[in-house]
């Protein structure tokens, strides 16, 4: 798998919002430690291979419905 820009992007998103949750759990009683911070980040891994495979191709999949429409003459009725 090669790694893209943008796969760190997600990757750093996805991290931020899980360090976010650790945060508010913190606040509930639950410590910091490696562990936690290496089961977050492989977490983080996890949801950025689940968008680059799962999520992104149905993105593509939808832009490109949406560029054959527009090229077939379909519209969405926005521009007129």
């Amino acid at each position: 798998m090669n790694l893209r820009a943008a796969d760190l992007t997600v990757f750093v998103f996805v991290l931020g919002v899980l360090l976010s949750g650790m945060w508010l759990a913190q606040q509930f009683g639950m410590e910091w430690s490696p562990t936690l911070l290496a089961i977050v980040a492989v977490a983080s891994a996890v949801w950025t291979a689940y968008y680059r495979f799962g999520v992104e191709p149905r993105i593509d999949a939808s832009r490109g419905d949406e560029n054959a429409r527009n090229e077939t003459g379909v519209s969405d009725g926005a521009g007129e």
